[in-house]
């Protein structure tokens, strides 16, 4: 089958713009034409163009700072951008191709050239596509961790370490998402999808899938979009093994200080209090309070959970995805805020003032 590519025209001037439009619908291209720049870059992370036409005079962002916006998504840093411009200079023309635009045509537009453009480029980008595919899958082949890609309900491609997790043969099979993970996980990633907007979104969660003989295995799982058609959108799943943060010689510790201190605090213990402090800090079911906790930042509220779950800086830096002095950057300002001098003074600080929750 014969897929029309799709071609999206940012142009102020209705009247030219339309006129490309109906051109390049005549050459059986699916084309999508916006007035403005604003709806022309919403309409690209909705459209997913196989190329976009832009005049580098648009209101009310210019076409220049258009360009640099659709750039820096990961999602359309590779599709071929052509810039136009009435009775556009040597200088226009530099200034576009120096940003990265692959092409820069003058108005009034000689149609044929303008084709001619678009059939080049289209070309060098499949090339660009058919280079980045093998290389995916080369890497998708070799890597030692799970790899899936994936449908909102269909896991529709897995390498060769996700079936070995699975405990399945190499035979390619779909799997339902709903059979693969565990309820709770399967909720996140759903919230996760339904709420993604494709605008370099990802997914970072521990999670837990079950094998084919409904074992539980707990990974860590990181998302993000991966090809985006008209009618659907796949995303790719990677999965690392959880550090064991099980620790008890670090957890348990931490919980006999946080207990002391408490105690020392002379804070009253009802409810079976240090039982249940001691269990949290074990396994690792700690949240914070959303609703009354705006003293600290949300990122600074998650190093303070990983901490009270007692991780070491380096697996709170990988739980986050941020390095390492990163982690110690926002500890210092967690013990700034509350006057501590170090981060079980912190955790004190927040059961004190209601900012955690148990």
């Amino acid at each position: 089958m014969n897929i029309q590519k799709k071609i999206l025209i940012i142009d102020c001037d209705q009247k030219f713009g339309n006129k490309i439009k109906k051109y390049l619908i005549q050459h059986q291209y699916n084309v999508c034409y916006e007035s403005d720049s604003t709806s022309g870059i919403k309409k690209s992370f909705d459209y997913h163009p196989d190329l976009i036409l832009c005049d580098m005079n648009m209101v009310p962002i210019d076409g220049c700072q258009l360009f640099k916006v659709l750039k820096d998504s990961l999602l359309l840093k590779n599709i071929p951008f052509i810039f136009f411009k009435q009775n556009a200079s040597f200088e226009d023309v530099r200034q576009g191709m120096n940003l990265g635009a692959d092409d820069f045509l003058s108005k009034p537009i000689n149609l044929h050239d303008l084709l001619t453009s678009i059939e080049i480029q289209l070309q060098k980008y499949k090339s660009n596509l058919n280079e980045l595919t093998h290389e995916f899958n080369t890497l998708f082949q070799l890597s030692p961790n799970g790899i899936i890609v994936f449908s909102e309900n269909t896991v529709l491609r897995s390498n060769r370490p996700f079936k070995t997790l699975l405990k399945i043969d190499n035979q390619e099979s779909k799997i339902r998402i709903e059979t693969l993970f565990e309820s709770s996980s399967l909720l996140k990633i759903k919230s996760w999808i339904q709420n993604n907007k494709g605008i370099n979104s990802v997914f970072n969660e521990n999670i837990s899938i079950k094998d084919s003989i409904g074992e539980e295995v707990y990974l860590n799982m990181i998302i993000s979009e991966f090809a985006n058609y008209d009618d659907s959108i796949q995303f790719i799943g990677f999965f690392t093994p959880v550090s064991p943060v099980n620790n008890h010689w670090i957890s348990d510790d931490l919980a006999n200080e946080v207990c002391d201190l408490l105690k020392r605090e002379k804070i009253t213990f009802i409810d079976n209090l240090e039982e249940r402090i001691s269990s949290v800090l074990k396994n690792r079911t700690l949240s914070y309070n959303n609703e009354n906790n705006s003293f600290f930042t949300k990122r600074e509220n998650q190093v303070l959970c990983l901490s009270m779950e007692g991780l070491p800086i380096k697996n709170i830096a990988d739980r986050l995805a941020i390095s390492s002095r990163t982690v110690e950057k926002y500890r210092t300002k967690l013990m700034e805020k509350s006057n501590a001098k170090n981060i079980v003074e912190v955790i004190i600080f927040s059961l004190k003032k209601g900012l955690i929750k148990i």
